[in-house]
């Protein structure tokens, strides 16, 4: 995990949402929360990152989980909406998310965009796990797409009008 962030350039502190694997298992998910937390270290505590995983809407996919969470935050982002996880009343016992940044997504809740010190908007960051059968781990990095403010063009000031046509006539 450190090391996803550390190549996509992203401080931990700038992701709002983790795409849980979600092994679903007494020993797995408390494996996967506490090395997020490791990850995270040095976050600040506040309840900032969302949790989720795919699996509770849709069960275990084996070969295909890792693209169906990849799926899922891209329709988040793009309705700029975390959804529940469904069928997770009863959390784990060994999951201890306390003194961390997480929190587990049990209702639909717009998914707040972090802001700079200048206050700009920054775009919205998600990590999504994904663990395979034989051991393989990975986990990537998502970021939104915001597109660049247009220069402000005064009413004062020329401006280019760029027309064509098929022909000269």
């Amino acid at each position: 995990l450190k090391e996803a962030y550390s190549r996509a350039g992203a401080d931990p502190a700038t992701i709002t949402y983790i795409e849980a694997h979600g092994t679903g298992t007494k020993l797995g998910d408390p494996v996967e929360i506490n090395g997020l937390k490791s990850a995270f270290d040095g976050v600040s505590g506040e309840r900032r990152c969302g949790l989720g995983s795919v699996k509770t809407n849709i069960g275990h996919l084996e070969l295909a989980a890792g693209v169906a969470g990849v799926i899922k935050v891209l329709l988040q982002m793009k309705h700029r909406t975390l959804v529940r996880s469904l069928h997770c009343e009863q959390v784990n016992p060994y999951i201890d998310l306390s003194g961390s940044p997480f929190y587990l997504v049990d209702q639909n809740t717009p998914w707040q965009a972090l802001t700079d010190t200048d206050g700009r908007t920054l775009p919205r960051r998600a990590g999504v796990s994904s663990f395979g059968f034989g051991g393989v781990n990975a986990h990537v990095v998502l970021e939104e797409y915001l597109a660049p403010e247009p220069p402000a063009v005064a009413e004062d000031q020329p401006c280019l009008i760029v027309l064509s046509a098929r022909d000269a006539g």
